[in-house]
């Protein structure tokens, strides 16, 4: 077998907390709309296997968490993105306000953004809200315009539901075109597609008739066995075109040769046929088992890696604590000290302040003793 093509893009759906990133993925992935909505914790994500351009291609879609909790945790959950889907709720202005920071934030982690689609969702509740109180499409288009021209951005917009599944399917083949194009302008040796031009409407019957001429000329073939120039009436006919001749890759024979009618030739094509069908039916069910156990592998692939950036947050989050408690368990040693060396100066204090008054109440009463035995003697 000559080996499965395959591509491999990574997609970071990002935006405000509630506003159906989660849900569109659901749609797009087939998994369904849950109207009990769910933070996502940190990040979450899942895959899909899609056939473009004859390309095994594998879309893995980080949904990345909304919630400021997280923010010390997005920039290594931008990191080989491919693509980036921003989500805004049409209804709710804040959200649509927010789009820029997140842009900015990307851009900051990432330096040139990849290919962006730029989606206003819940379009189905549009209606049933003040019209003054929603984003407009007009809106969304002049942001995106801008976002294109402040970032260097390649950017598409569109408006979608992940209530009726509106414009979900249209926004990632957008994107996913975006992000192939972007690969092959990777790949040495790349040369841009040029347009083929739309020919003015009195060209195309001259090119039509240029056309059936050449055909009618590859038709005919003239055949010469003779040295000279003389040329039989035999020695002229009509032969097949060289392009309609199938050779047989295994005995180079073509087609239509006679050698192929041979009894013991003809046993042997009916064996090379019935072999040539087992060999395809064996590369077709390699190449499933190769797409199921390389989808396998690249969702544990993304579990390691997830894990791994948990495994490093909570690390420093834990060292980060362990210092903290061996500052504050110094601090309290020193406050406990020092509380129990004022408490025993000022019991001190208290004590002597007692005893001095201890002693002047003794010296008062024995002068009352005094005074009371001179005015009985008087």
């Amino acid at each position: 077998m000559s080996g499965i093509r395959r591509r491999q893009f990574k997609i970071c759906l990002i935006g405000d907390g509630y506003v159906g990133k989660t849900s569109i993925r659901r749609k797009y992935l087939k998994e369904g709309f849950k109207r009990s909505y769910i933070p996502t914790l940190g990040v979450d994500f899942a895959q899909m296997s899609i056939d473009f351009e004859g390309v095994l291609t594998n879309l893995v879609i980080w949904d990345i968490a909304g919630q400021s909790l997280f923010q010390n945790l997005r920039k290594r959950y931008y990191d080989g993105s491919s693509g980036i889907v921003l989500v805004y709720n049409v209804t709710d202005r804040t959200s649509f306000d927010s789009a820029s920071k997140w842009l900015v934030e990307a851009h900051g982690y990432m330096g040139n953004l990849p290919p962006l689609i730029i989606v206003g969702n819940k379009t189905d509740l549009r209606p049933s809200n003040p019209e003054g109180e929603v984003v407009t499409t007009e809106e969304g288009e002049e942001f995106s315009e801008k976002i294109c021209n402040d970032l260097n951005a390649t950017a598409i917009f569109i408006e979608t539901s992940a209530l009726t599944g509106a414009n979900i399917e249209e926004a990632f083949s957008s994107l996913v075109g975006m992000m192939i194009e972007e690969y092959k302008k990777r790949q040495p040796g790349y040369i841009p597609e040029e347009k083929t031009p739309i020919l003015a409407e009195e060209k195309v019957e001259e090119v039509q008739q240029l056309e059936a001429y050449h055909l009618q000329s590859n038709e005919e073939v003239t055949v010469s066995s003779s040295t000279d120039n003389d040329v039989s009436s035999s020695q002229i006919g009509t032969v097949t075109p060289i392009a309609s001749i199938r050779i047989d890759s295994v005995t180079l024979l073509p087609s239509d040769s006679e050698y192929l009618k041979e009894d013991k030739i003809g046993k042997a094509m009916t064996e090379l046929n019935a072999l040539r069908l087992e060999l395809k039916l064996e590369e077709d069910g390699l190449a499933n088992i190769s797409s199921d156990l390389e989808g396998k592998l690249l969702s544990l692939r993304n579990i390691i890696h997830v894990k791994k950036i948990m495994y490093e947050h909570l690390r420093t989050q834990l060292s980060t604590t362990r210092q903290e408690w061996t500052e504050a368990y110094d601090e309290y040693s020193v406050t406990d000290k020092i509380k129990k060396e004022e408490m025993a100066e000022r019991a001190k204090k208290i004590e002597d302040i007692r005893s001095k008054i201890d002693r002047i109440g003794r010296i008062v009463r024995q002068r009352v003793g005094d005074l009371e035995m001179k005015k009985m003697t008087d």
